[in-house]
């Protein structure tokens, strides 16, 4: 990695320092009234005190530029709009030479060739006029708005600076008149010396890239995403316009199901389903050693726009995109999404929507439930599935594999096999309730016989329910360690699925009183402990035993093995 200097200082000083620029396409200003009320009593409670830690400042520092805000742009704009708030009440009360100094300090200066005055911050395309006019300077030279014309971005910066005004009036209202100046010029010396931030500069977009993969900051994946866009669209030159609609198109879509650190997952799979594993802090680099000018840039962000509906699809088993599949596809979606909570596979998934037909798909997201399960299960190393399922994402958008039949026979020899599968789950603990009931509906559908796959024990908890045979806190009813019922009572030998009534009146029951309710359960996985007379740890064993056989059918390494069947 190019080298990266760190410098702890306060973010006053670094506002100060010289000039500092958000670069043109980069994100707006997004603090709404709660973040921006948030960090100014942040601030009132630590002026008092030692000194204060407002996080990371990330700049892209490039030789002879003015250095770009690459992380850190809404902390830095709203810190600047106090510092403007303070400057017009010096203002309102005729301070002119104080109000002065601070704006010449922190806000904008004259540019002694050209006579021009000259913001310290310049925020991006579409914020930088308001900013700059409307924040910075004067209230007397601001000229008049409606905020119902300005845009989304500027409506907020407008009012961040009414509630940094009223944040001034209110800490200078507790004083008299005579120590108010006292009071801000505290303030003043608490943003500049004691407020602080780490500033990180880098000498270009990929270093800055790495270094947001190293950090663990929550949001930071945004800024990476800016990183990019900001990348193609500089490729796109005179088609920026063209450019910038393709990449707002696939953001909207995108955070119709999450929020904007979404979007770097969606870019990384979309690019893992295309050239092979990608780790996430190579994947700027990446795009910018393949994408050179302008066609490969509007060529890629012209996949990325139009992908993004089958990314957005495989969170949401009710979008449209389904229609065109069996039913049953959207009990797979919901599985994976909902029930088995796994992240790893997805872009296998993403390449298996983007390129398979209808039927095809449906029967690879089945397989894609079924080694899930198994690797929940059996194990599997985050770095192993990552490298195996970004390697048949590519091969499937290559089109070397091009069936299901096709993807099981690439994925043979590395799902836990049926011996490794049937051993582990004869042992397995589960310690997420929703991930047993999944285990113990879909064992249940093949102990009852059951072929349709639409049919399903109902999920809703408030109607089913999971139930510990042997309580999580065993009472005189139980003849058992209560250490030994600790470690044994969430394995799935010990659990059954209920109606809800029964199961809350059951309670800490004994198993004679419990097992009476077993034998009128509709469901065969529960029904079946009522045969035995007494429970403990060896009838765990052995009825999870016997569950480990049917989950070696009810989730099959390869369809052909089970004659196609299809099980939710």
């Amino acid at each position: 990695m190019a080298k990266i200097d760190f410098d702890m200082v306060g973010i006053g000083q670094l506002l100060r320092s010289g000039r500092l620029r958000v670069p043109p396409n980069q994100r707006s200003y997004k603090w709404e009234e709660e973040h921006i009320t948030d960090l100014f009593q942040d601030l009132a409670k630590a002026i008092d005190g030692e000194d204060y830690f407002l996080g990371t400042i990330v700049l892209t520092d490039s030789a002879g530029a003015i250095p770009e805000v690459t992380d850190g742009q809404q902390r830095l704009a709203t810190t600047s709009i106090l510092l403007a708030a303070i400057r017009d009440f010096y203002l309102g009360r005729g301070e002119t030479k104080l109000a002065g100094q601070l704006e010449a300090e922190f806000l904008s200066f004259t540019e002694y060739r050209t006579h021009e005055t000259v913001p310290r911050l310049t925020l991006n395309t579409d914020d930088a006029q308001f900013f700059t006019e409307s924040i910075l300077q004067p209230p007397e030279q601001r000229p008049e708005f409606d905020l119902a014309d300005l845009s989304e971005s500027n409506r907020r910066l407008a009012n961040a600076l009414t509630l940094a005004s009223a944040h001034v009036a209110k800490i200078t209202s507790q004083f008299r008149e005579t120590d108010m100046e006292s009071v801000l010029a505290r303030w003043i010396d608490f943003l500049r010396d004691k407020a602080l931030v780490m500033q990180i500069k880098v000498p270009d977009a990929s270093s800055a890239y790495r270094m947001f993969a190293t950090l663990n900051d929550r949001g930071l994946r945004a800024s990476q995403a800016d990183l990019i866009k900001n990348f193609l669209f500089g490729k796109a030159g005179s088609r920026l316009t063209e450019a910038a609609t393709k990449w707002s198109a696939m953001s909207g879509a995108i955070e119709t199901v999450g929020d904007d650190e979404l979007v770097i997952l969606y870019l990384r799979h979309l690019w893992v389903s295309k050239n092979g594993p990608t780790k996430e802090d190579d994947l700027a680099e990446a795009i910018e050693d393949k994408i050179k000018g302008t066609q490969t840039a509007l060529g890629f962000l012209r996949d990325v726009d139009e992908s993004a509906s089958h990314y957005v699809a495989l969170f949401n088993p009710e979008h449209s995109k389904w229609n065109g599949y069996k039913t049953v596809i959207r009990s797979h979606v919901r599985t994976i999404y909902q029930d088995l909570k796994v992240e790893q596979i997805r872009p296998l998934l993403f390449a298996i929507s983007r390129h398979f037909s209808p039927a095809e798909a449906v029967k690879a997201f089945q397989l894609c439930v079924n080694w899930s399960v198994r690797f929940l299960v059996a194990g599997g190393r985050g770095g192993f599935l990552d490298r195996h399922y970004g390697l048949r994402a590519q091969e499937i958008g290559v089109a070397t594999i091009r069936s299901a039949n096709d993807l099981a026979d690439a994925m043979r020899e590395f799902v836990p096999n049926d011996a490794l599968f049937e051993a582990a789950f004869a042992k397995a603990s589960v310690t997420q309730s929703s991930l047993a009931r999944y285990y113990l509906r879909t064992i249940d559908a093949v102990m009852s016989g059951e072929t349709e796959p639409e049919w399903v024990a109902n999920p809703e908890t408030e109607v089913v329910n999971l139930e510990h045979i042997m309580p999580k806190v065993p009472d005189d009813n139980w003849d058992i360690d209560p250490d030994i019922a600790a470690a044994n009572v969430k394995r799935i030998g010990n659990m059954v699925l209920m109606q809800a009534t029964p199961n809350v009146a059951l309670g800490n029951a004994g198993f004679s009183d419990k097992k009476k309710e077993y034998a009128k359960s509709s469901f065969a996985v529960t029904a079946g402990v009522s045969a035995h007379k007494k429970w403990g740890i060896a009838e765990i064993d052995a009825r999870q035993a016997k569950l480990a056989k049917v989950a070696v059918t009810a989730w099959p390494i390869d369809l052909r093995k089970s004659g196609g069947r299809k099980r939710k």
